[in-house]
């Protein structure tokens, strides 16, 4: 599946192919995926440059990181970290065993980031916002419905132009400033699903912000408790949507937070119209039926997405 952007190679010398999988959704323009692999080098030459197009990947490592040749410029990339890794260069890096999540998207979104302009890193303050937009969005990819694909495409480009078009990232006006709020704020609530009481308190300690901005961003999700509740319920269906996640539904309950599992059967069956067990099994079959996990889809993906956007601006 990488195939056409990347040689993998095995790390150490070795006959046997390194190996990983992947799970994810072509959105549009943009591929959102969960990218599990062993440790094994990664390697894009001149060859491939001139063969395939030229687009961006960010490449989110929830674990393990590399070291190696990105975007023109020597990387170390560890757990929390953001690779950008522009495709107009070479790339020649060791990778240990990692779990990560990768934004494609293809240049044309990002019309003034001409090849050389963009850095493999990102100052910690936008690493983590694009972090946040990254696995929102991977959160969401399962979910999103055919008339949403263009708005989130959209929403996703401005995020990347703003972010990656400013060297002084304080320019951002008020309104930019509470939606870059409200990311990291999605980000701390995901990462503490956990906490039985996930409070305002915590929320705003955390941030590093008053409870009076806390209220006021989150005034149009129905207020702070109530968008916890959906965020639980929302990863709880996320888990569900993932042909990867094995644990069985009360853990997955437990470990997002919910304390009684006949709370949470209520909320899920509330919110979504049907019990988790039987979304489960709608996913499970769903996942029979649809046959997108062969190379070639993604691999007409790279071309066609290029060429559509040459054809665009010709």
């Amino acid at each position: 599946m990488l195939s056409p952007l990347f040689e993998p190679r095995p790390w150490a010398r070795s006959k046997i192919l390194p190996t990983g999988s992947a799970n994810g959704a072509i959105l549009g323009d943009m591929i959102i995926a969960k990218v599990a692999f062993e440790p094994q080098m990664f390697v894009r030459d001149a060859e491939r440059i001139a063969a395939t197009p030229d687009h961006i990947l960010l490449h989110l490592y929830l674990s393990g990181g590399f070291n190696g040749l990105i975007s023109g410029e020597q990387a170390s990339i560890g757990p929390g970290k953001v690779a950008v890794i522009d495709l107009a260069h070479e790339v020649r890096t060791r990778a240990f065993a990692s779990n990560t999540l990768s934004l494609v998207v293809p240049r044309t979104m990002l019309p003034d980031m001409a090849p050389g302009t963009l850095k493999a890193r990102l100052d910690p303050p936008r690493n983590e916002l694009l972090a946040a937009h990254i696995r929102s969005l991977q959160e969401r990819s399962s979910q999103i419905s055919e008339d949403e694909i263009a708005s989130t495409v959209s929403d996703t480009a401005d995020f990347l132009r703003r972010l990656f078009g400013h060297a002084d990232f304080t320019w951002r006006n008020a309104q930019d400033a509470d939606d870059d709020f409200l990311s990291l704020a999605q980000t701390a609530i995901r990462d503490n699903l956990a906490i039985g009481k996930l409070s305002p308190d915590f929320l705003a300690e955390k941030l590093g912000i008053s409870r009076a901005t806390l209220y006021r961003v989150f005034a149009p999700h129905g207020g702070i408790m109530r968008y916890v509740q959906e965020r639980r319920l929302i990863a709880v269906r996320a888990a569900l949507s993932d042909p990867l996640e094995t644990r069985k539904l009360s853990r997955i309950a437990a470990d997002l937070g919910f304390n009684s599992e006949a709370h949470f059967s209520r909320a899920f069956r509330q919110r979504f119209d049907m019990t988790a067990t039987e979304y489960r099994q709608e996913q499970i079959e769903a996942s029979k039926q649809t046959q997108l996990t062969s190379p070639e889809v993604v691999n007409r993906w790279w071309v066609d997405v290029a060429t559509t956007a040459r054809s665009a601006s010709a």
